[in-house]
Formats: structure tokens, sequence, C-alpha cells
């Protein structure tokens, strides 16, 4: 599997990327019986934000860029979106 990269530019109002790309983080993000590709918290924070997944050739395959709206709609993410993002990253080690 090929490695994505994403780039967060806030505040973020759609997640875009090239194609292929974002062909293959519909694939991940898909809920599946078999072979699950994504934890299921990840998939609830994806689904939970209602940001649109949008096709831009313009971007390098392989680089998801989680951005404000390039067409000027959406809203802003709500702090519900900020709780559930903030739940996947990754807890800090005190002892490290």
């Amino acid at each position: 599997m090929p490695d994505l990269h994403f780039v967060r530019i806030d505040p973020v109002q759609e997640i875009a990327a090239e194609p292929a790309t974002l062909d293959l983080l519909r694939d991940i993000l898909r809920p599946k019986a078999v072979e699950p590709r994504a934890t299921p918290e990840l998939l609830a924070a994806a689904w939970a934000t209602g940001w649109p997944l949008v096709y831009d050739p313009d971007l390098p395959p392989g680089m998801v860029q989680c951005r404000p709206s390039s067409r000027g709609s959406g809203t802003p993410p709500t702090p519900d979106d900020f709780r559930l993002l903030r739940a996947l990253m990754p807890k800090e080690n005190p002892d490290a």
C-alpha cells in the first residue's frame, strides 16, 4: 500500500486528493466485514465531520489535503469535529 501524507490547512472544510489517492482513501475509510483497513475510531471521526472528499488532479499522488473549501462553501469545523480528531491523536508519553 502506498504511503498517504496528510497536510492540514485550517479551517478544514474538505479533504482533497488526486483521483487514485482519493479512491484509495475512500476504500480505507469504507467499513468492511473482513480486513478492516481503518480503526473504528478513525472511521467514526472521518464520517462524523461531514467534510466532503473531493478530487484534485493538481495534487501529487499520495498527498491528502485537509483544507478550506476551494469553492468557498462549507461550514467551519465544530467543537465536536475537533474533539473527534483529538481523540485520534496519540497520547503523549510522560515517561519519554
